[in-house]
């Protein structure tokens, strides 16, 4: 049935009922209204359940990351200690021979040290609600009837 006829059935039933069409408007207007409040209940509980979700993640994350800078401290040091130790050896000693072992020594820190910072760079991107942000994005374009843009 089209949109027109489904009017004209309805306003033939409220006339037959002695209502007018202005009568019905509030109760329809009701029904919107628990309905829009209803989906945003919806949409809200669905955004607090992903907030805690990510800050569970988030924590994990910055655990982790806790842990690889508590490592990274004493490899620094390491480094540092080592490329000074190599540096004075060089200087010292013009033989080859001490001097290819605290290479080897520092160069092993380094490596280290390089996978370690790799790591604390990869946990710190995770730490930040990408995406409870890009829900809220979202549901803030739905709200203002835009369209949703993808990210």
């Amino acid at each position: 049935m089209s949109d027109a006829a489904t009017e004209e059935q309805r306003a033939a039933e409220d006339a037959a009922r002695g209502q007018s069409g202005d009568e019905s408007l509030p109760q329809e207007l009701i029904e919107q209204l628990t309905a829009w409040v209803q989906h945003s209940l919806a949409a809200g509980g669905e955004l607090a359940n992903l907030f805690r979700l990510e800050l569970q993640l988030t924590l994990g994350d910055a655990r982790r990351l806790l842990f690889v800078g508590l490592a990274l401290a004493p490899m620094v040091l390491l480094c540092w200690i080592s490329l000074g130790v190599l540096g004075a050896w060089l200087v010292y000693e013009a033989s080859g021979s001490a001097t290819l072992g605290f290479t080897t020594f520092a160069a092993l820190q380094l490596v280290v040290v390089a996978i370690l910072v790799y790591l604390a760079s990869r946990y710190r991107r995770q730490l930040g609600f990408n995406r409870t942000k890009t829900q809220f994005k979202r549901l803030v374009q739905g709200v203002r009837g835009e369209a949703p843009r993808a990210d």
